[in-house]
């Protein structure tokens, strides 16, 4: 079974609690990872949760919100996928469609077109105002397209419409006595950080979507929703669903590829415990680690025409399993993305140099020398970190090598368990100082580096000259 279900209902309320399901099966988006919930949603009561797994097999019978976007044409709204959206909508739920119709091609024409409505590629004019329900209401718009009735117009009920008076945000009824909803509207109403600081039109998305949740007889507290598809293979499970299938088994030779050159390059097999299971995302956006799980966006970098992207992303997020139990303090997603540049590299992708010329070349701009500006400050430009992190690598690399970062690994392992506390820039300079032999804390500093000995129980060594 999909759902872990607990015994106690959720209690009743007036209006009833949003129960959402965000759906990131046809287009993963770290927005809809829960985000979504955090700026509209988290006080209507109730609970939100993921599908990872294949829309068309999606138990909603829980929840009384699904929530999508416009998808790729990748993966496409499927038969049975938009049958299963059908179904609900009739059985009283609600569903918020947030898509512009920015291709022909965009899977969420077909499920707009199901509703009777089409994503205009015609764009939207500001100023936005709402009407009806909405009248009076302020908008808050980024950018979007509007919608078009067709013959339709009668059935849909306009909330939002530009300066022209073109709808952008519309909704309408279906079902027995009208219970259920399809509320469909341009993505630019909507929030778009991953890290939800932007809830615009909070004031009116929130009671909107919640005057029209219905009591379900009986809510019982879900789990998200796995991808359903998994293999055994190798050191690894394998995950997907009926959407990525197309996508997993390339995706892992390209991990069997890039794996033994990682093993090489720190010197070492993963932490203890981690990289247990590979998650094929629909994205191209790129991809996360847990440690334990890694996630792969499937088309990241235009893959599988272009190559070096994919190796360098899954070096990347492996990398990170390697650097557990304590993330590195200043340079963890530097560092991860250098692992990939250097498996391209033994790969002999000339894309790996390229890269690495690129970025230090970036960092240059801020501090042409590499000595003047401390990557650790609040003021230091994400390039000069990159950057800088990355020349620190190669001149490491070049002083202390070959192997130096294989040497780096091993101190790590020896001296930092899952017991300390923390692990500060001051101990990761410690650590290199013990896995090379000298002490870098000068060559840091030299560096602009604010490092401090002082500041770690790990330097001097006892058997430090």
């Amino acid at each position: 079974m999909a759902w872990m279900m607990f015994a106690s209902p959720v209690p009743t309320a007036d209006p009833p609690p949003v129960v959402s399901v965000s759906d990131i099966s046809q287009e993963f988006s770290f927005y809809m990872d829960g985000r979504f919930h955090k700026q509209y949603l988290k006080d209507c009561g109730g609970w939100d949760v993921r599908n990872w797994g294949s829309l068309s097999k999606l138990d909603l019978e829980p929840f009384n919100l699904l929530l999508l976007t416009g998808g790729n044409p990748r993966i496409p709204y499927d038969d049975g996928a938009q049958d299963n959206i059908w179904d609900f909508v009739q059985d009283g739920g609600t569903v918020l469609l947030m898509a512009d119709g920015t291709s022909p091609e965009l899977p969420a024409h077909a499920l707009a077109d199901r509703f009777g409505i089409t994503l205009s590629e015609q764009r939207a004019v500001k100023p936005l105002r709402g009407v009806g329900e909405l009248a009076g209401a302020s908008i808050t718009f980024r950018t979007g397209n509007v919608l078009d009735f067709g013959d339709q117009a009668d059935a849909w009920t306009p909330l939002v419409v530009d300066r022209d008076g073109r709808p952008v945000l519309a909704a309408r009824e279906y079902g027995e006595d009208g219970i259920g909803d399809v509320v469909i509207g341009s993505r630019g109403l909507f929030g778009r950080k991953p890290d939800a600081s932007d809830p615009i039109n909070a004031a009116w998305v929130t009671p909107l979507l919640q005057s029209r949740a219905i009591e379900r007889e009986r809510f019982k507290r879900p789990r998200h929703v796995r991808a359903e598809l998994k293999r055994d293979i190798g050191p690894l499970t394998l995950e997907y669903h009926e959407g990525t299938e197309q996508f997993a088994e390339a995706i892992y030779e390209v991990y069997k590829e890039v794996r033994p050159h990682l093993i090489e390059i720190t010197g070492c097999e993963q932490s203890p415990g981690m990289i247990k299971s590979m998650l094929i995302l629909p994205t191209g956006g790129g991809g996360f680690s847990s440690g334990v799980k890694i996630a792969i966006g499937a088309w990241w970098g235009n893959y599988p025409e272009k190559r070096y992207p994919m190796v360098e992303l899954i070096a990347h997020e492996a990398g990170h399993s390697w650097v557990l139990p304590h993330a590195e303090p200043l340079w963890n997603e530097p560092i991860a993305t250098y692992l990939g540049i250097r498996v391209g590299q033994r790969l002999d992708m000339p894309e790996a140099d390229e890269k690495l010329a690129r970025q230090i070349a970036k960092a240059r701009r801020y501090d042409p020398k590499l000595t003047t500006i401390d990557p650790q400050s609040e003021a230091a430009h994400r390039d000069l970190i990159w950057g800088k992190s990355y020349f620190v690598f190669e001149e490491l690399e070049s002083k202390h090598g070959p192997g130096a970062l294989a040497k780096y690994f091993a101190a790590k392992r020896s001296l930092i368990d899952r017991t300390r506390e923390d692990y500060t820039m001051d101990d990761c300079v410690a650590v290199w100082s013990r896995g090379v032999g000298e002490d870098l804390f000068p060559w840091f500093r030299s560096l602009a580096f604010d490092v401090d000995a002082q500041r770690t129980n790990l330097w001097p060594a006892d058997d430090a000259e």
